[in-house]
């Protein structure tokens, strides 16, 4: 959807476009941010939900700043911190569900989360993008994604506070 987005943005028949090479770092960038996450000494049992909120704020903010931009490289700049938030996230999340999880359980609970993550993705792609849902242009599907990352980020802050 961000290859769509970049289009909306600078359309690639008037202009150079780096897709790949945007792609290309968000993903170096993104490993480097998910392993980093290993070396950090944090209490994830006491600051996991608030870290959580936290980058999901990120999220939205760099989702919402991807959206209303004009500049191209606004809106590639916003994608690869989006990316390299998205799996810090992840895999603070996986940290935090395998710590109260026995070793015989772990493909049972992950198989199950990745199954849930994909039905919900295919609905809100459904929903959002599909002509029978409500067949959103691009900028109303982007703003409906950093909505979704915002609630994300809010409830993970009250529970984090709670």
């Amino acid at each position: 959807t961000a290859q769509v987005l970049w289009e909306h943005v600078q359309p690639s028949q008037n202009f150079s476009i780096y897709n790949g090479g945007v792609e290309a770092v968000s993903n170096l960038l993104s490993a480097a941010t998910a392993y980093g996450i290993g070396f950090t000494e944090v209490r994830w049992e006491q600051w996991g939900e608030l870290a959580l909120g936290g980058f999901s704020g990120l999220s939205a903010a760099s989702l919402f700043l991807m959206t209303f931009t004009g500049n191209i490289w606004v809106c590639y700049s916003g994608y690869v911190v989006f990316k390299s938030l998205y799996m810090t996230l992840i895999t603070i999340a996986m940290y935090q569900i395998a710590a109260d999880l026995s070793m015989e359980r772990y493909a049972l609970v992950f198989g199950a989360n990745t199954f849930g993550a994909l039905a919900l993705q295919t609905i809100i792609t459904s929903v959002v993008v599909d002509s029978r849902g409500l067949g959103l242009a691009i900028i109303p599907q982007f703003t409906v994604y950093s909505s979704y990352f915002l609630v994300i980020s809010v409830v993970f802050l009250l529970r984090g506070l709670l």
